[in-house]
């Protein structure tokens, strides 16, 4: 499929950078899919390279543009994928299953659909142009009774809502309003929307994390699946295997009183062993996950649990000469020779397998049920979360009967050119992002990036009814600067 990908700017309402920028984002989050770049202009010398231009026409005003799409003199053959943009859009999230998805977004405040956001198969709405005449470009619009002081909005909404009321409607968590987006892009957002003539990006103050998404170069939305780094088809072959080891499964537990400590291998973790060890002696139970143990067991702290769930099979490493005593939870993901080491190396130990759920989990089942038939039959319980070992920890700790959380180490940025707290040759010479939040500027891996993405919904999530669970993120970084916000507007709610 080719996806003609369009933008409208007519006028100076937009300066030439807004196209350069949100062509530049688009072809970053769109990169999987075949594109073509245009733009309905009346300064066709302004476009930056790779953008074609189409003549505007001289008898519509500003974004009145956008019905001129729906011609049949547009470049693109008839059934050919369009997806127009505004262009003061910010991208914040891949693009191909929007491209791949028709439809059009519902305005949230007015009976009305907005078009900040449309994509359709070239013909399908032509009689949007054709039943289209000028005297619809009034004060009041098509429906004056709605607006008798007049739409705010202008009137190209409108007027597709009244000619073409039959669209399909985008998903609202795709595109999201600047005013929803102050603090990180919500979870599921691809893109955040400006409205007003106020409100545009390049108005942002400096130190607002949008900078660094809204330019040329900015950043981009990773393409790979969430926490892995790996094939799919690798994930798949680890847990036919994985399965057949004689351990237990994780089946959850009741809710309890005691409290968890989840520790990760940030930077900052290294500043705060009193804390943990604190805990410890209070009753505490310890949980670590990947290199942590290790840098643990060195300062004379024992850990209670040790997860893991990442694919590759040089994670052996974090398990090597492991200490018994520890209860050690591996993904069904997990490469087997983890499973091995733990099991037959050297003694036996404690093991509990966990399966990561994998999108709408379907794949995990069905392994399980193709092995396990009949009065063998095993139940499934699929721990959810975000995309690293540390966020699905907090939905193992959930559903091992944890309401008390405590985190450390899940900094998400680089202190320096630490970015752990001790070494780890997996991370050496990863690619860093400079993000900007609250005034702050951090340096991230992608991972790190990704991982900061996904911690917002993760606790507002868990936090939040019916799950009722109190986290608290101890350190210094990003998650733990963004955990302070979030719990900031949590208390001010």
């Amino acid at each position: 499929m080719i996806v003609n990908v369009v933008s409208v700017r007519v006028g100076q309402k937009f300066g030439p950078e807004y196209v350069h920028i949100l062509h530049d984002a688009i072809s970053r989050n769109m990169s999987l899919l075949e594109r073509r770049h245009w733009c309905i202009t009346d300064d066709p010398m302004s476009l930056p390279e790779g953008v074609t231009p189409i003549p505007h026409n001289p008898d519509l005003p500003g974004w009145w543009q956008k019905l001129f799409l729906f011609s049949p003199d547009m470049p693109w053959g008839e059934g050919e994928r369009v997806v127009f943009m505004d262009l003061d859009s910010v991208i914040t999230g891949r693009l191909e299953d929007l491209a791949q998805t028709k439809g059009i977004l519902k305005d949230k405040h007015w009976p009305m659909f907005s078009s900040a956001v449309m994509v359709w198969d070239h013909g399908e709405h032509r009689k949007i142009w054709e039943r289209f005449t000028p005297e619809m470009m009034t004060a009041h619009g098509p429906h004056p009774h709605l607006y008798p002081n007049g739409n705010p909005n202008g009137g190209d909404q409108e007027v597709i809502t009244l000619l073409d009321p039959d669209w399909p409607i985008l998903p609202a968590e795709w595109c999201v309003s600047y005013l929803e987006a102050q603090v990180w892009p919500p979870e599921g957002a691809k893109v955040v929307m400006f409205h007003g003539e106020k409100n545009k990006p390049h108005r942002l103050p400096a130190d607002h994390w949008m900078r660094d998404v809204w330019k040329v170069g900015g950043l981009t939305s990773l393409p790979e699946m969430q926490g892995m780094n790996v094939t799919r088809d690798d994930v798949l072959a680890n847990i036919r295997e994985n399965i057949k080891w004689p351990v237990e499964w994780f089946t959850g537990c009741p809710e309890h009183s005691k409290t968890l400590v989840l520790v990760c291998g940030g930077p900052s973790m290294k500043k705060h062993l009193q804390q943990i060890r604190d805990h410890k002696r209070r009753g505490a139970k310890i949980a670590t996950v990947n290199n942590a143990l290790k840098y643990l067991v060195g300062k004379g702290i024992k850990p209670d649990h040790h997860i893991i769930l990442d694919a590759r099979e040089e994670n052996v490493e974090f398990i090597k000469d492991a200490p018994e005593g520890i209860r050690y939870f591996l993904a069904s993901q997990c490469h087997p020779s983890l499973f091995k080491e733990l099991l037959y190396e050297k003694g036996k130990h404690d093991v509990i397998l966990w399966h990561n759920k994998l999108g709408d989990g379907d794949d995990i089942i069905q392994i399980v049920d193709s092995h396990y038939v009949g009065a063998e039959a095993r139940p499934v319980i699929q721990v959810p979360g975000g995309c690293t070992v540390g966020l699905r920890a907090l939905w193992l700790a959930w559903g091992s009967g944890y309401r008390r959380i405590h985190v450390y180490g899940m900094d998400s940025s680089y202190a320096g050119d630490e970015h752990h707290a001790y070494a780890q040759s997996l991370n050496e010479g990863e690619e860093r992002l400079n993000i900007v939040m609250g005034g702050k500027t951090y340096s991230c891996a992608k991972w790190m990036a990704r991982q900061a993405n996904d911690f917002q919904r993760t606790y507002i999530e868990i936090t939040a009814p019916p799950y009722n669970t109190q986290v608290f993120v101890h350190g210094e970084g990003l998650v733990p600067d963004m955990y302070r916000a979030l719990r900031a507007q949590k208390e001010a709610a």
